[in-house]
């Protein structure tokens, strides 16, 4: 197995527990669970050395969350929701991924990123939403 398959594997693995949580909104955590049966037949094809397959279901995923601009260091540091770290965590690894893979497994894996990234920042805006245990809103 290729490195870069490795690290696609780990990345789907955290996008897993992020899901996990029971946390994001229903439609973040079935568009996550299409996303993460695309990256099982990435993960083979960078397993076997063979060209990256159609995963109309990330670029749809992609379009829909648009690009979204977040605060200088959200990518990396802590916050509120540990669905939204667990989601950081999946694109460090998707853009280690990246690093190794094909230039055409690059492409997709630096969208996947852009969609995690955009699936966290709502993540982290609900909880906010949501206010802290025990603080007062006056």
């Amino acid at each position: 197995m290729s490195a870069a398959s490795e690290a696609v594997e780990e990345a789907n693995a955290a996008i897993g527990a992020a899901v996990s949580t029971c946390t994001l909104p229903a439609a973040d955590e079935a568009m996550l669970l299409d996303v993460q049966y695309e990256l099982l037949e990435l993960q083979d094809a960078l397993a076997a050395g063979v060209a990256v397959p159609e995963l109309p279901r990330l670029w749809r995923a992609a379009r829909e969350l648009g690009p979204v601009a977040v605060p200088r260091g959200f990518e990396v540091l802590g916050g509120l929701s540990a669905a939204a770290g667990l989601l950081k965590l999946a694109r460090a690894m998707s853009r280690r991924a990246a690093r190794e893979a094909p230039a055409d497994a690059a492409v997709v894996l630096g969208r996947l990123g852009d969609v995690l990234v955009a699936i966290a920042f709502r993540a982290e805006e609900r909880e906010r939403s949501l206010g802290f245990v025990g603080s007062c809103a006056d």
